[in-house]
């Protein structure tokens, strides 16, 4: 059985506070009413989309009452604008312990798919958060990091979607802090443990907020021995410091897709500590020398901020066909409708020298077309 609730969708511009409180009464006891009528009834996903703040014990109450029961799949999507500490503890089945916001813990051994979506101002990390769930296949987790990861069982993980944050201090002492200790290591928060935790996985996405927790919040980088995919999201103001590094330690890695091909640009621009080409023609080493990615999908390509951009686009893609040792296939999602674009870019990238390398089949998708080159 499968029970999903969304209470964006009894959600209104416009209604009274009075009227709001009313619905979310009337939600929170839909979903009782609901976990009462089928409580012998085995349960294989449970979704709970709290779009509005329904406070925590509601919540904890449902979580608890599912884990309780074995749940497969759970899915947590929750909005606050407040933060949740919680004295209660809850007893009974282990799964999840005292204060849930400030300080989680996930125990189980029937979880095979979680997602924990947790949407709040990020002022404070998590004193601590652990995961105990051995058998779990598929995670997808946003949220702001924690203190401290005291476990992170993830052996059997299969593929794994992060959006994970540093706080919004954390983010300048990272960026703008004159603090010689800070610039010296680089490091404001530690989340090594949870990714040591998932080094296991064999499909991982990053958003452009985990590459920046990768850069400042993890030492040292863990390898990555059984990862096939990679895929990132890109932000203009994120750096590709962890990206290079993540690559260094990813020896199996087959597909690497971006979301974007943008990045922030700095001093480190054209050294071995970015994936970017060098400003001067130099014998700069690259870990795209040794990378044994064989496909490479580019998404979002032509979506830019300035004209500038797509210059710099161009000039990375050639990049990575002239040092990728294995490419076999290069996909790019062009975004444009300007059938002529499309033609002269594919024409750009067949002229890219690969002398000594794996024959490339370059391939050139948008909305009107699909050409690529034999």
């Amino acid at each position: 059985m499968n029970l999903d609730f969304d209470d964006s969708k009894r959600m209104h511009h416009g209604v009274t506070k009075q009227e709001r409180d009313k619905i979310l009464r009337c939600f929170i006891k839909r979903v009782d009413g609901k976990l009462a009528l089928h409580k012998n009834v085995p349960l294989n996903r449970f979704s709970i989309k709290c779009k509005d703040d329904v406070g925590p014990a509601p919540v904890i109450g449902w979580i608890t009452n599912v884990l309780k029961r074995r749940v497969s799949e759970l899915v947590l999507d929750i909005s606050s604008c407040w933060d949740w500490p919680m004295s209660t503890a809850i007893d009974g089945c282990g799964t999840m312990v005292q204060e849930f916001w400030e300080s989680c813990s996930v125990s189980s051994t029937s979880l095979k798919r979680l997602t924990f979506r947790f949407n709040q101002m990020f002022f404070e990390n998590h004193k601590s958060v652990s995961f105990d769930t051995p058998n779990l296949l598929y995670l997808e987790y946003s949220d702001v990091i924690a203190d401290k990861y005291p476990k992170a069982n993830f052996d059997s993980l299969v593929e794994a979607r992060l959006d994970l944050q540093m706080t919004h201090d954390q983010i300048h002492k990272a960026k703008f802090s004159e603090d010689d200790l800070i610039k010296h290591e680089g490091m404001v928060g530690n989340a090594a443990a949870f990714f040591i935790g998932i080094c296991n996985v064999k499909s991982l996405y990053l958003s452009d907020n985990t590459l920046e927790v990768l850069c400042f919040c993890c030492e040292p980088m863990p390898v990555f021995n059984n990862l096939i995919q990679l895929t990132v999201k890109t932000d203009r103001l994120v750096g590709w410091e962890s990206l290079t590094a993540l690559l260094k330690n990813s020896p199996n890695l087959e597909t690497l897709v971006f979301e974007g091909l943008l990045h922030r640009f700095d001093m480190k621009c054209g050294s071995d500590e970015c994936l970017c080409k060098p400003w001067e023609e130099e014998d700069i080493p690259t870990c795209l020398s040794s990378s044994p990615v064989k496909v490479l999908k580019i998404m979002k390509f032509g979506d830019i901020y300035e004209d500038e951009d797509m210059d710099k686009m161009m000039d990375q893609v050639e990049y990575f066909l002239e040092t990728m040792p294995n490419l076999e296939h290069l996909i790019i999602h062009y975004q444009t409708s300007i059938d002529e674009d499309v033609e002269e870019v594919l024409s750009q990238f067949q002229m890219v020298p690969r002398e000594g390398l794996t024959e490339c089949r370059i391939q050139v998708i948008s909305e009107n077309l699909d050409l690529s080159s034999n």
